[in-house]
């Protein structure tokens, strides 16, 4: 199967406006990676669902996403497939504004992200599951570590790489780690380079050891991670190419491309499960006519970080100050939507190359180059480390002393955080931090190897637990126009130090290379920030210039209880409304230690479960909801049984 099979849909499946029809059961508001699992897990189960996303297809540049190291080389980033979001100016990173790519086409971001498969710590989703327990300890338990590691198994088809790039790589791994059978092809690269090999033993030397079992619920350590690899023939595997190409014909899933959602339109009288979204209305841009559709059971926001509390705010809900300053009519105050923003800072450190690199490669023009094998080759080569790593035993003790005594201080400050509610969920995120991570040594700093760049290598050091929070807002009723996102970055002062920190690693990681006791110097000239920028005033003032975002923000709708802020509950149903789930990766109380796409797909598998078991029908008006949303589920427990007897549903 060529690249651009796999990745084209069907004209069944891509729809126009004409063929829209009238009402579905399901209305998915976002066609990115959640957006297409919930399509897929749904439609197969025999409801009927229509997915909304905003940006085009992608079928007329499918090669340029499919190939993986197109995501360096052809990048689509600036382009009419991505947002082009941007922050504002950021006080701390010297007023610049930080470039946030995310992806506005059929597979959201993941038709151009680079690949990653690198789950969080299974004590990050325990502390996830503790946050929400509280509110219903049931459903809280598909938030912990156990049921969420079954969730991205589920979504899996794992292949070992091949012996070749085992034995040049040095790589490690358990396939017990990942699923098989699941739609999702995870697996390595056809080919990998020298540089690999050297990765994991260089970071031995600077006291970092390898971990053997990546994505098996621990994270600290020098791996070469899976990715999202087609190994059949070396394509992406995209939410789009894995969960709805391969689907036989149906009538029950539409998906209409370029289309964005406006809003959701509310009944004017709430029940008592909350207010009942029976419409979601639609337009192809501001100048186009809008539309609406009729919804018979829930809408699913998956719109992502930005777009997801966006859709809420321009419908009613949100803080009421944000809502009333955009002139919107406020239906539920939600002060959390928006709130509460984060986001991975990363800066790079960059040397000369004594070794050939991807770039040198890709820039040779060769027939090699132009191979599939090596369009295949993306970055795969990280590590997780510690504060004791960074700052040494006694250093990290009393940078944990200092955050935590900053504790009352720190709450106090963050200005953004106006409602009390919120301001409590921030105390207790900042306590799971400072307590319950750093003293289980958790991973605070990813170590990143890039070898895309001609004649050059460099090493990220991204911060994966900030203090700083932001949030982003509407500033109008009108859709069309931009949201305002202030992510904070830095605004913590235990940020910059930590990443402070992460860069001297790696300074120091440097001249491991630069010795290499076995051979020739394997790198040479220092070249960002360069070998005069040492002090930690200079690092620092260097930083406020060059951090930039890793593109890995969540939790603008955070699930937590709705006392301390959070904006859906453990089913992910947003506060105040019947009928209305936010899934993606908005809902993440934190941000995690890892990148998000395979812990989003786990996510949406959970979801889709969580739906199915107990699904809301909009009731007739007139007629008490809690008649219909009896024999919804009764309905609901029939369509799984006889599912399951026929084989027809994906579970």
């Amino acid at each position: 199967m060529s690249g651009y099979a796999e990745q084209q849909l069907s004209p069944r499946d891509l729809i126009t406006e004409d063929d829209i029809a009238d009402d579905y059961d399901y209305v998915i508001c976002g066609g990115g990676l959640a957006g297409l699992v919930l399509a897929s897990r749904l439609s197969t189960a025999n409801y009927k669902v229509l997915v909304l996303e905003a940006g085009m297809s992608g079928d007329e540049i499918a090669d340029r996403i499919n190939t993986p190291s197109g995501a360096f080389y052809a990048s689509i980033v600036g382009t009419d497939y991505d947002w082009k979001d941007t922050t504002v100016p950021q006080p701390h990173l010297n007023n610049r504004t930080i470039s946030w790519p995310h992806g506005k086409i059929l597979g959201g971001s993941t038709a151009m992200n680079a690949m990653y498969v690198v789950r969080p710590a299974s004590n990050e989703l325990d502390a996830w599951e503790s946050i929400i327990a509280p509110e219903d300890s049931d459903a809280a338990q598909k938030w912990g570590w156990d049921e969420m590691f079954s969730a991205m198994k589920r979504s899996e088809n794992f292949t070992a790489p091949r012996d070749d790039v085992v034995s040049i790589g040095h790589i490690q791994w358990d396939a017990n780690a990942y699923g098989s059978g699941g739609p999702l092809s995870v697996s390595y690269p056809g080919i990998t380079l020298e540089w690999v090999g050297n990765w994991t033993s260089s970071l031995s030397a600077a006291g970092v050891p390898p971990l053997a079992n990546p994505n098996n619920g621990e994270v600290l350590g020098g791996f070469v991670t899976a990715s999202t690899i087609n190994p059949t023939n070396w394509t992406r595997s995209s939410s789009r190419s894995a969960y709805i190409s391969p689907l036989p014909p149906s009538s029950n899933l539409h998906i209409l491309p370029e289309a964005t959602v406006t809003r959701l339109n509310f009944r004017t009288e709430a029940i008592s499960e909350g207010w009942v979204a029976d419409a979601v209305e639609f337009a192809k841009d501001a100048d186009s006519t809008r539309r609406t559709v009729r919804v018979n059971k829930e809408v699913i926001l998956s719109a992502g970080v930005v777009g997801s509390p966006k859709i809420l705010m321009l419908s009613g809900f949100g803080p009421k100050e944000v809502l009333s300053n955009a002139d919107v009519t406020l239906v539920e105050d939600v002060p959390g939507i928006g709130q509460r923003l984060q986001d991975h800072p990363v800066a790079s450190v960059v040397w000369k190359s004594n070794l050939e690199t991807a770039g040198d490669i890709h820039n040779s023009r060769s027939a090699f180059a132009n191979s599939s094998e090596f369009k295949s080759f993306i970055n795969d080569a990280i590590a997780y480390v510690n504060l004791t790593s960074i700052f040494g035993s006694a250093g990290a003790s009393a940078f944990q002393q200092q955050i935590q005594s900053s504790f009352d201080n720190s709450s106090a400050t963050i200005s953004q955080l106006r409602s009390s509610d919120v301001m409590e969920g921030y105390k207790t995120i900042y306590q799971i931090l400072s307590e319950d991570f750093m003293n289980a040594g958790g991973p605070q700093v990813e170590l990143l190897m890039s070898l895309v760049g001609t004649g050059e290598i460099s090493v990220q050091a991204a911060l994966q637990h900030p203090f700083s929070v932001g949030r982003l807002w509407i500033q109008s009723p009108d859709p069309f126009q931009k949201v305002l996102i202030d992510p904070g970055y830095l605004t913590h002062f235990a940020d910059i130090i930590t990443l402070r920190q992460g860069i001297k690693f790696i300074q120091g990681l440097g001249n491991i290379l630069a010795s290499n006791a076995t051979g020739a110097p394997l790198i040479g000239e220092q070249l960002s920030p360069g070998p005069e920028v040492t002090s930690d005033q200079d690092i620092e003032a260097w930083l406020r210039g060059s951090v930039s975002s890793q593109f890995h923000p969540s939790s603008s709708c955070g699930m937590m209880p709705r006392d301390q802020g959070g904006v859906v509950d453990s089913k992910l149903k947003v506060y105040g409304a019947a009928n209305v789930r936010v899934v993606d990766t908005s809902v993440f109380p934190f941000d995690f230690a890892a990148h998000l796409a395979s812990v989003t797909f786990g996510l949406a598998e959970q979801a889709s479960l969580i739906i199915q078991e107990e699904s809301f029908t909009v009731p007739s008006s007139g007629v008490r909801s809690i008649i219909y949303c009896t024999l919804s589920r009764l309905i609901t427990t029939t369509t799984i049984i006889v599912g399951l007897l026929l084989g027809n549903m994906w579970l």
